[in-house]
């Protein structure tokens, strides 16, 4: 294969992948089929399978992918919040529950269902690091276990409200729930100094 075709085939595929990591974490992995990536793409289905063995290696791909970006999306919150002098916690509660857009959908939400499928190490590791990252982040200087239980707590709630939220199309009882969970990240613990 010559230098031009490698490039225009490396070019594809990034096409591909750009394309199943917005359609994944806007519709969810079951919604979206190989066709449909490929008309996104641009490119006929026939194509795929000269960049991917399968449609669940793609997903798994794009899943470690998805988490890459989330890392990185968080470090940029924190480092914003270090310049504004912000509390840390409450600075990534608050981006979490404000990210109103689908195709950047979190990707512990986006790719759970396929989970157990396909992309099952990668979705792990990736959320795995995402829940160390903001453990560490909501502990603090507090290295107790009830410091430890708080960012556990807090994680959790954090997450399971914008799946309701999306769940329920931003009812309000679930804006209500998002509004205490942002005040609680702004509190600090009680055995703070």
């Amino acid at each position: 294969m010559g230098r031009a075709s490698q490039l225009q085939a490396q070019e594809s595929r990034a096409r591909i992948v750009d394309s199943a990591n917005r359609l994944f974490r806007q519709h969810g992995v079951g919604k979206v089929s190989v066709a449909d990536l490929m008309q996104e793409s641009g490119m006929t289905v026939g194509g795929f399978y000269k960049h991917f063995a399968s449609k669940e290696a793609l997903v798994a791909e794009v899943c470690g992918l998805a988490f890459t970006q989330s890392a990185r999306t968080w470090d940029k919150v924190l480092a914003r919040a270090d310049a504004a002098a912000s509390p840390r916690p409450a600075e990534l509660v608050r981006g979490y529950l404000a990210n109103h857009t689908p195709e950047r959908r979190c990707p512990i939400l986006a790719f759970a269902p396929a989970a157990g499928v396909s992309p099952e190490q990668a979705y792990q590791d990736g959320a795995q690091e995402l829940f160390a990252k903001f453990v560490c982040e909501a502990r603090g200087v507090d290295d107790s276990p009830e410091g430890r239980q708080r960012a556990m707590l807090l994680f959790a709630a954090m997450v399971g409200a914008r799946l309701l939220n999306q769940a329920t199309g931003n009812a309000a009882w679930v804006q209500e729930m998002e509004a205490a969970i942002n005040c609680a990240a702004a509190t600090p613990p009680k055995n703070a100094h």
